[in-house]
């Protein structure tokens, strides 16, 4: 396929000389590589028929100009301020398009519009840095205290409900880690609404750990089914868990955490929020409590579009939760 090049100011300058000899558009097309009938249309731009390269390259300027595709998302319209107000949420585009494409079937848009309108710029004090999560993740070595744990039960124990997410109340564990010495997050994850609950710990001290999680359960009102550990020898005393709580305790396979994918996937979603090398024992607990808020309202694609709340909650509706 032939591309097509746009006249420049040597280009017209010639056009006018080959017309001075007589030559005719057919042919000056030929020389100029350019197609005859753009040849015919920039002669037409001079007013009474007679040629001027200076006439004719400013109307071209001004064509050019106007020849530009209209931005689909314009500010101050009802998208602007929709995907906007979303983004200041730390919606995804993603979610963003698809929410609006659901109540907006005549007006619908894409997510690669919206990556495009933030990459020119055209949302306030919003960039990728800032407002979009993070791809990929830094290596790190196998640990060697993992793996550390014997248990009982494995999961593949697991019962079938919990397994392909038929219920409520079963749940994955694990810890975000800072650097050595200064704390980490317990984070617990409903498999079937993908509800989050998280506490910061000073230490990654068993006995410390449990506390959490079970401060964490109580405070909601939550009494869990099963809950999957990784493992961590910050879960080394979960037995007492087993008792406190009334639950059964699973472990998932050594240096296998797509087992557990998304107690792993809202861990890369808080560590946005939580950088690592960041002290979690300054950590304010209403900092993170409107972190998981954020999180729990954030719709999800794997939900049907509604929010981890609006799943949990439709069913659990005497539970202690509430949109920010």
């Amino acid at each position: 396929m032939k591309s097509y090049n746009h006249f420049t100011q040597m280009d017209i300058c010639c056009l006018f000389y080959l017309l001075q000899l007589g030559v005719s558009k057919n042919q000056i097309a030929v020389v100029l590589n350019k197609h005859r009938s753009s040849v015919g249309r920039l002669i037409k731009r001079c007013p009474g028929g007679s040629f001027n390269p200076e006439v004719s390259y400013e109307k071209y300027l001004d064509n050019r100009k106007r020849c530009v595709r209209n931005k689909r998302i314009k500010k101050g319209s009802e998208l602007f301020e929709y995907i906007q107000s979303h983004l200041y949420q730390y919606w995804s585009p993603e979610i963003i398009a698809l929410k609006w494409n659901d109540r907006h079937k005549d007006d619908k848009i894409s997510f690669n519009t919206i990556y495009s309108a933030i990459r020119a710029g055209d949302f306030k004090q919003i960039s990728a840095q800032s407002h979009l999560r993070r791809r990929g993740k830094q290596k790190y070595g196998h640990r060697s205290q993992y793996c550390c744990i014997q248990p009982e039960k494995t999961i593949h124990d697991l019962p079938l409900e919990a397994r392909y997410r038929e219920r409520f109340d079963d749940w994955e564990g694990d810890t975000i880690r800072t650097t050595p010495g200064k704390g980490c997050v317990v984070t617990l994850l409903d498999r079937k609404s993908r509800l989050l609950l998280a506490r910061k710990v000073e230490t990654i001290a068993s006995e410390k750990v449990n506390e959490a999680v079970m401060t964490a359960f109580r405070k909601k009102g939550i009494q869990p089914k099963t809950i999957v550990f990784d493992n961590g020898p910050e879960f080394a005393k979960y037995k007492e868990l087993e008792k406190e709580l009334r639950t059964s305790v699973y472990f998932a396979d050594p240096h296998s955490p797509w087992q557990r994918g998304s107690n792993e996937n809202i861990n890369d979603s808080l560590r946005f929020f939580l950088p690592r090398g960041m002290d979690f024992r300054n950590l304010d607990d209403d900092y993170l409590e409107a972190i998981v808020s954020l999180l729990n309202n954030r719709p999800r694609k794997c939900l049907g579009l509604k929010s981890p709340i609006e799943v949990y909650c439709c069913t659990c509706k005497s539970h202690g939760f509430g949109h920010p």
